[in-house]
């Protein structure tokens, strides 16, 4: 009878079960399909380094997926309390009828875990179909194939997702129980009647409060917008606590006056249900104003976090197609690192008995060389000559100090940083075989001309900025002024970060000093035949003739390799950090999402049930379905509109810093991905508000 009595409950109060319903299924949904990514890996053809950045992926969302449990555990909990109250005259009811507690909390266990169950069948379901999507959209983000139609399902993380989900129910089951035998029959009956105590605000301390919050707010965005987030010294502390009492001060004090300002317009306030509707959302923001805040705080991490999680990515797949013209680059530092002189004999050592001949060496060590590589270019960096004197007297610190640059607060920070560069000198005949071998126009230098070389397109501005306040610099005791086009910008050597090399001088190749060595050399290659099919034998031969001296940080001259990248690998570790970053954006992004909407769809859930009789007053007073509908959607839309509104401000603020990051490090602006982002946020946190409306609507038109 109790089953029968239980089934039929949740039959009738479907649509009061559907938050607690819609955030139990999208919990399960999400929860498997980014716990199957190991699985939905396993049938796609991918690298070695691709497989250790899905395994690094896999290692880090088990971590976090600990964090989303326990967030979800806290929503069902949260949500479950909702229903609990709402029917409380309901089991009062039972009681008249001679049922006893251990009844009713037999019928609430049997509600809940047949909601449960079902949430948890329909949420795998989704989850499953979620994992085959997510299996195409990582090998298309990987650049790699699945072989036809692949079905893949993982049990463990069926398992995974079936056993948390359990220990969720559990506790919620111990909760419901423990909560229903505490209530007393006369609590539950006079349930309804029992009205949630308001205290009213001086309007004076809430309109001072208001502004001051509008103040601190202000003075946060100011100065966040002029030192940014690299600057040091506190300021991105300061921004940051102003921002967040400046958040609770205004929800804070909204209420104290919000109604009494409308007030002052009797045209407004008096039209339709607008005093009703004030009234409402005036007591509820009273009330839940710190709650409010919160859910702004994580709305805007949110925001913040999936926008910036697409830009990074999108930005390294973007700089990394400029970074990785050349198949192969070696890199090697024959006279130590370009800050400081070696103090051995420049005449000694490897380097110099070949010549500094990085390419004549390759062939002599590689047996295979030019079955290999079709062509290759050595660019070579010099520092100092021959006495160990250095060749351009100017350092950066030096440029930056002498220029007036009015760009973003990120790279006047940089500009701070640099506080002993040397410039270094690169001869041109070698830039244009570069040019050359890229099918490149080569530049042409007068005897007094020189160029900046930078490949990092993010810091165009800034040098231009440079040259145009110093159009002169001493090479060598000859000073050169900058050619009418300054900036050189082909690629120095593969790189991830779309760039290597900033602020290095192209010069005529007599400014060069005869016999000295280079300070760093880099040899670029091509393959003799596609890239793919030739790497791994290009990197078996390089390995097997340098593996011994690659990479050895107390070894910066090891000649003529020192560290090997390819383009191919550069390629495969982006696609797999593109995943990686793309995914967690995205699935923290839905997390926070969710415990945002599941909150406030519960206030206003919560309310609407308080209401049912202040609603009924209006229906028996000659109000219009229609208006009270109109009046219900305006209550539950500024409701969910008013902590998303301050949170898009903030956020806006805070990504144009971001903003200012991401282009520096990867020429991409974050701009682009807010439409992805607003999509994101419109379907997840417009769905809740849209199932809040029709079921608070419900819950109205039955009473």
């Amino acid at each position: 009878m109790y089953a029968k009595i239980a089934l039929g409950n949740v039959r009738k109060s479907f649509r009061d079960f559907s938050v607690f319903f819609l955030t139990l299924a999208f919990g399960v949904c999400v929860f498997y399909a980014f716990g199957s990514i190991t699985d939905q890996a396993a049938v796609i053809q991918m690298g070695e380094d691709q497989r250790r950045m899905v395994q690094a992926l896999t290692d880090i969302l088990s971590g976090l997926s600990v964090f989303v449990v326990v967030i979800l555990g806290f929503l069902v909990v949260y949500a479950n309390r909702f229903l609990i109250r709402r029917r409380k005259r309901e089991f009062g009811i039972y009681l008249t009828l001679g049922m006893d507690i251990r009844h009713v909390s037999l019928i609430v266990v049997i509600e809940t875990l047949v909601v449960g169950v079902v949430a948890l069948g329909v949420g795998l379901l989704l989850g499953l179909a979620l994992s085959q999507v997510m299996m195409y959209v990582t090998a298309g983000l990987f650049e790699a194939t699945i072989k036809g139609f692949v079905f893949a399902f993982s049990p463990a993380a069926a398992l995974s997702t079936v056993a948390c989900f359990a220990g969720i129910f559990l506790v919620t089951l111990v909760f419901n129980v423990t909560t229903v035998s505490r209530y007393k029959l006369i609590d539950l009956i006079n349930a309804d009647k029992v009205s949630e105590k308001v205290r009213l605000r001086s309007l004076p301390l809430s309109v001072v409060l208001f502004l001051v919050s509008l103040g601190l707010i202000g003075v946060a965005y100011k100065t966040l917008l002029e030192h940014g987030m690299m600057e040091e010294g506190p300021y991105f502390a300061i921004a940051t606590g102003l921002v967040t009492v400046g958040t609770l001060l205004f929800f804070f004090s909204i209420s104290g006056f919000a109604l009494r300002a409308l007030q002052a317009s009797p045209r407004t306030y008096l039209s339709g249900l607008n005093m009703f509707v004030m009234r409402q959302l005036n007591s509820r923001i009273n009330t839940a104003w710190l709650s409010i805040s919160l859910v702004c705080a994580m709305l805007f991490l949110a925001i913040c976090g999936v926008c910036t999680g697409f830009s990074v990515a999108t930005g390294m797949n973007e700089s990394l197609a400029v970074g990785t013209r050349y198949d192969m680059s070696l890199v090697s530092y024959p006279m130590g690192m370009a800050s400081a002189l070696v103090s051995a004999d420049p005449e000694e050592g490897p380097a110099a008995a070949d010549g500094y001949d990085a390419i004549a060496r390759l062939r002599a060590d590689i047996p295979n060389y030019d079955e290999l590589f079709r062509d290759a270019v050595q660019v070579n960096q010099y520092t100092y000559d021959a006495e160990g004197n250095v060749l351009v007297d100017t350092t950066v610190e030096e440029l930056f100090a002498n220029t007036d640059f009015t760009g973003n607060a990120t790279m006047q920070t940089m500009m701070q940083g640099n506080t002993d560069q040397r410039l270094v000198i690169v001869p041109v005949s070698q830039y244009n075989a570069l040019a050359q071998m890229l099918g490149e126009k080569n530049v042409e230098l007068a005897g007094d001309e020189c160029l900046l070389w930078n490949d990092m397109s993010s810091l165009d501005e800034l040098w231009e900025a440079v040259i145009a306040q110093n159009p002169e610099v001493e090479v060598q005791g000859q000073t050169l002024r900058f050619a009418a086009d300054p900036l050189a910008s082909l690629p120095f050597s593969d790189s991830s970060a779309g760039g290597t090399v900033s602020g290095a001088l192209v010069v005529p190749d007599d400014l060069v000093p005869e016999g000295v060595g280079p300070t760093s050399t880099v040899v670029n290659l091509m393959y003799n035949g596609d890239r793919a099919e030739v790497e791994a034998a290009a990197v078996a031969a390089t390995d097997e003739a340098y593996g011994d001296i690659m990479g050895q940080g107390s070894s910066l001259d090891a000649w003529p390799v020192w560290m090997c990248t390819t383009a191919q690998s550069l390629l495969d570790q982006s696609s797999g950090t593109t995943v990686v970053v793309t995914y967690l954006a995205i699935y923290i992004g839905v997390v926070l999402l969710v415990c945002c909407a599941t909150v406030l769809a519960l206030q206003q859930l919560s309310e609407a049930a308080d209401n049912v009789g202040r609603y009924r007053v209006l229906t028996e007073l000659g109000a219009e379905r229609r208006m009270i509908d109109r009046a219900l959607l305006a209550q539950v839309g500024v409701y969910f509109l008013f902590p998303l509104v301050v949170a898009v401000a903030h956020a806006a603020v805070a990504l144009s810093v971001v903003n200012d990051i991401v282009a520096l490090l990867t020429g991409f602006q974050i701009g682009t991905a807010l439409v992805g982002t607003v999509a994101f946020v419109v379907v997840l946190y417009g769905g809740y508000f849209l199932v809040t409306y029709l079921t608070s609507r419900n819950m109205i038109v039955r009473a």
